[in-house]
């Protein structure tokens, strides 16, 4: 029996008492400090959040003053570079054009808030001024003060590059943002004056309910002139008047470290008091615990003595336990066999006791009786043959027998592990090779790629073929999954048939295979294969009664001019595969460093997409939709904008397209569309608002309910929304696309039909399809004044929509000459350029205020 050991000797009674007096205070003064720790951690973290919020608040307010500038720039170059103002304007006055017509006049007050209008001559002179709305006669310089010169020579300097100059000025005791272009012809036919042109002057007067209005835009409380009395020191916005005096601007910090405190404070002082009384809980049961050990102590030291004898009988037991237990003597003769031994092997026991263990076992004799003498033995796998005359392996354990350091003997087990090699080898077959096919999949692809590859040079190439199956997934879908499997081995059969036995045909995964082709002598000859196996799989597999005509397209790398690594070679050849569909499918395309680049390129502009989707860079614009009669607002059509960071303000032909292929035109048109309708929901009653849908948005199983959440949560009523569908859209599932459209209909939504007269559909599809509107193109609606054909079609389709009682709706109305030719055809809605561009939601809603709206729009009856 083995000596006690040092940690049970050491155990005394009087445990509890050290217990208590060293470990309690350690356990107390951790906690504090840990609890000490989290309210710093909390404190440090709410300071965090008050500096982040300083700074994030001071880039949105002066987000605000440039962007508002920027604004002015763009409403001042529509001004001054407008043939008919220079004219009117520049080398004469008309007060009948400018102020009585209101083309510069009392509008710029009342839509757009300038509270000064001015015309400033080459002399300096000001020759028209419109003070708030009225007709006044102000010098600007004595309206406008120090800086006005200075405005007036940078627009001067920048009219060459037909550009304008902004700036902030003081008018009235206030900031003022001023805004100045020299007048031009504007590319008209209007003749130049002599001399140089006059200036005009938009002045925007930052008064505090100006300043409050321009912050609360952009989520700024209490924007205003700083005055150094209250105002936080930190929040504080310099900006320059051209003059060459500051003005400091400030605001109301939020400051929502504070509130944390305020909330999580009192909840860590309630932690600490509940962690504490835990802790005493705790000590209080580990001290009942070391009382119990006390008085245990003695019987567990009794009974240590039967423990260790025990325990080494359990170890020997242990150790051995396996199928069948064996035993020798020091020469490995076997001397005992356990029972198990018959039933595994159907040898009996007694006619292998008195026989080397050496001959029951198949293996080298030398190996296994070094494997015996060996002081550290690992489990030993070998075979033996049974009975039957099969072959079958086994793990053979073992130890010495030694009494008084004299070798006895041996004693061990043997554990049958046929059916796990069994295993084994099916299991490292199957992880090589495809189960469907039988042809090497992706990890035994690689295996054989590097070791090929360690061995090419530019003499021996090596080429990889990325074959990808065309028009597979149709079989899948319509005949099912087990068509698509015969497919896929017959196709496997095929491949194999035009490659050399030393050469690899794989799969992938799904219709992906690749070949990996050596001895090539040339490009010649890789065009050959390539042909061979597009022709061999453009022949039509047979299944049950169908014939099925399926295709393929390659990707072409060679190593080592494209890559020397198995991952690059197989990136490259997926790349031209990339190529060779783009190309139109049924053909092959050699890799090329181009390809890369372009593929980058596009992964870069779909990354730029998503992350724009995710920190919500786009806006919606609005252009609105007139009646004919009156020239009356009934609603606007929702576009996209996107704010990109690097690339400024992008219209929706410059990323559209990519968000289509991408499949993220379906979370972009439902982000679109939502916030339209919640916008929507606060326009006048009588309004409605027209949002685009995509085709792929039209095959979205989801498209009804996130169309009925969109009006639950914005509460427009349905039939102030209105959906336009491409006629184009119309051609790609014709009987889905009519379920869908019913299905919308149920809601009480509006349909329109845009770009009417580009697609391909039948009369018969229009009285079929639920529309209310179509939509006729601008392409015509161009054309009309110069084209009889244009202006007919244009005719024949109003005549039409009255025809079928559908609303018409004529697009890209930019000349005043189309709006008098669609009035006289008979149409009754337009929209267009001439009328009013696409307007950001709070222009549009200044839009409607001038409109004046008094009565509702027509019903569908009267318009037809």
């Amino acid at each position: 029996m083995s000596a006690v050991p040092a940690s049970f000797g050491d155990i005394r009674p009087q445990a509890q008492t050290t217990f208590a007096r060293r470990i309690l205070p350690s356990i107390a003064c951790l906690l504090a400090v840990a609890l000490l720790a989290a309210a710093a951690a909390v404190i440090h973290i709410a300071w965090t959040i008050d500096r982040d919020a300083l700074v994030r608040e001071r880039f949105l307010a002066e987000r605000a003053f440039e962007t508002h500038l920027e604004g002015m720039n763009r409403h001042i170059a529509d001004n001054a570079f407008w043939g008919d103002a220079y004219a009117n304007l520049s080398s004469r006055t008309n007060l009948d054009w400018a102020y009585d017509q209101q083309n510069l006049g009392p509008s710029l007050f009342e839509d757009f808030g300038y509270e000064a209008v001015f015309v400033i001559d080459a002399q300096g002179r000001t020759t028209y001024s419109v003070i708030r709305g009225e007709l006044a006669q102000i010098d600007a310089d004595e309206w406008l003060g120090n800086g006005l010169r200075a405005l007036l020579a940078d627009a001067r300097t920048a009219v060459d590059d037909e550009e304008t100059a902004a700036g902030l000025l003081t008018a009235e005791g206030h900031p003022a943002m001023a805004a100045a272009a020299v007048m031009t012809t504007g590319g008209s036919d209007i003749e130049p004056g002599p001399g140089p042109a006059a200036t005009l002057l938009f002045v925007d007067l930052l008064d505090p309910a100006r300043l409050r209005e321009l912050g609360a835009a952009y989520a700024i409380d209490g924007l205003r002139v700083a005055t150094g009395q209250g105002d936080d020191p930190d929040a504080r916005l310099a900006l320059a008047r051209l003059d060459a005096s500051p003005v400091t601007m400030t605001w109301s910090v939020s400051q929502p470290g504070e509130y944390l405190l305020w909330i999580t404070m009192p909840v860590l002082g309630a932690v600490t008091l509940g962690l504490g009384l835990l802790a005493w809980l705790l000590l209080r049961q580990a001290l009942r615990n070391l009382r119990v050990m006390d008085t245990s102590y003695k019987r567990l030291m009794a009974s240590r003595s039967a423990l260790a004898a025990s325990e080494e009988r359990f170890r020997d037991v242990a150790e051995a336990a396996s199928d069948w237990i064996w035993e020798t003597d020091h020469q490995a003769r076997l001397t005992y066999l356990s029972s198990r031994f018959e039933e595994i092997t159907g040898h009996k026991p007694d006619t292998w006791v008195g026989r080397p263990l050496l001959d029951l076992l198949i293996s080298d004799k030398a190996a296994l009786q070094d494997w015996l003498g060996s002081s550290r033995r690992a489990p030993l796998r070998c075979s033996y043959r049974a009975a039957n005359g099969c072959e079958r392996h086994c793990r053979l354990s073992a130890r010495a027998i030694r009494r008084d350091g004299a070798l006895l003997g041996y004693r061990g087990t043997a554990s049958d592990i046929t059916e796990e090699t069994k295993a084994q080898a099916r299991v490292q077959y199957l992880s090589q090779h495809d189960a469907l096919t039988g042809l090497p999949n992706r990890n035994r692809l690689r295996e054989y790629l590097e070791t090929r590859l360690a061995t090419v040079t530019s003499v021996s190439k090596l080429a990889v073929l990325y074959i990808d199956l065309d028009r597979f997934k149709p079989v899948n879908d319509t005949l099912g999954h087990g068509a698509g499997d015969e497919i896929l081995v017959g196709v496997s059969s095929r491949l194999k048939q035009c490659v050399r036995a030393d050469d690899l045909v794989a799969r992938l995964g799904g219709d992906e295979f690749v070949m990996v082709l050596g001895r090539l002598q040339g490009g010649d000859d890789i065009e050959g294969l390539c042909a061979r196996v597009v022709t061999s799989l453009s022949e039509p597999f047979h299944y049950e009664e169908h014939l099925i005509h399926i295709g393929a397209s390659i990707g072409i790398a060679l190593a080592p001019t494209d890559a020397v690594q198995a991952s690059d070679l197989l990136r490259c050849a997926d790349i031209a595969l990339y190529q060779a569909k783009a190309n139109g499918r049924g053909t092959w395309c050699f890799y090329g460093s181009e390809m890369d680049k372009r593929l980058h390129e596009r992964r870069r502009q779909e990354d730029d997409l998503r992350l724009a989707l995710a920190e919500q860079q786009f806006e919606v614009y609005y252009q609105p939709r007139y009646f004919s009669e009156g020239m009356r607002v009934n609603g606007a059509e929702a576009l996209i904008r996107w704010h990109h960071p690097t690339r400024g303000l992008l219209l929706p032909e410059q990323f559209v397209p990519l968000a289509e292929e991408t499949g993220l035109i379906v979370p972009l048109g439902e982000w679109v569309l939502r916030q339209a309708c919640l916008e929507a929901a606060n326009w006048h009653a009588a309004t409605v608002v027209s949002v685009n849908l995509s085709p792929l948005q039209l095959r979205n199983a989801e498209l009804f309910e996130v169309i009925r959440s969109a009006l639950l949560d914005s509460g427009l009523p349905a039939a102030r929304l209105e959906l336009e569908i491409t006629e184009s859209a119309l051609l790609e599932e014709n009987q889905s696309t009519l379920d869908v459209l019913n299905r919308l209909k149920t809601l009480g939504l509006r349909l329109a039909m845009d770009d009417f007269g580009t697609g391909y559909s039948s009369l018969s599809n229009l009285r079929l399809y639920p529309f209310d509107v179509i939509k006729i193109d601008g392409s015509f609606v161009a054309g009309m004044p110069h084209s009889v054909e244009d202006h007919s079609i244009v005719k024949a389709l109003i005549d039409l929509g009255r025809g079928l009682r559908i609303r018409v709706t004529a697009e890209g109305v930019e000349t005043s000459e189309q709006m008098d030719l669609l009035l006289a055809d008979g149409c009754r809605e337009m929209q267009g350029f001439h009328m009013s561009r696409p307007l950001r939601v709070e222009e549009l809603h200044q839009l409607f205020e001038r409109s004046r709206l008094q009565e509702t729009a027509p019903s569908d009856a009267n318009l037809t």
